[in-house]
């Protein structure tokens, strides 16, 4: 099976999600910048929500890049507490892209200078608890038995 994992992060909890995705399916992690250059049958996808929605980077990227070559998106967010992978499906969906029924949205809570429930140490440097990692794993490992 051929698996793609794109991301967007502005402060680096998506894309430390989105590595321990992509190492629990044995490809790397890329940011939405990174364009899909060959067939995929599975598109991890995901970013933040800001504002009770999906980025506008992210969006624009679902939006406009021609996703033909992906068979079939899997969704996830992280956020404070909104689950974003519903918004996202719906933009997918409408461009014609199948969307698996699994999503994982990531609650993380609120953002404060310095300190997050994710685990954010510093502006760059974002730590997932065993506990995080875990869910994650499960999460990939129940999408690729199906």
């Amino acid at each position: 099976m051929r698996i793609a994992v794109r991301y967007q992060s502005r402060g680096g909890n998506t894309k430390a999600v989105a590595e321990v995705i992509a190492q629990a399916a044995g490809v790397a992690a890329l940011p939405i910048s990174e364009a899909i250059a060959e067939p995929v049958d599975l598109l991890f996808v995901g970013g933040g929500m800001y504002a009770w929605d999906i980025d506008k980077s992210l969006r624009a990227y679902l939006t406009d890049t021609d996703l033909s070559m992906v068979a079939k998106a899997v969704v996830f967010t992280t956020g404070g507490g909104m689950d974003g992978t519903g918004k996202m499906a719906e933009v997918l969906t409408a461009k014609g892209v199948a969307v698996h029924t699994e999503r994982l949205p990531m609650k993380l809570g609120v953002r404060n200078y310095g300190g997050s429930r994710l685990g954010l140490k510093s502006k760059d440097e974002v730590t997932l608890s065993d506990k995080q990692a875990g869910r994650i794993k499960d999460f990939v490992k129940k999408v690729l038995a199906v």
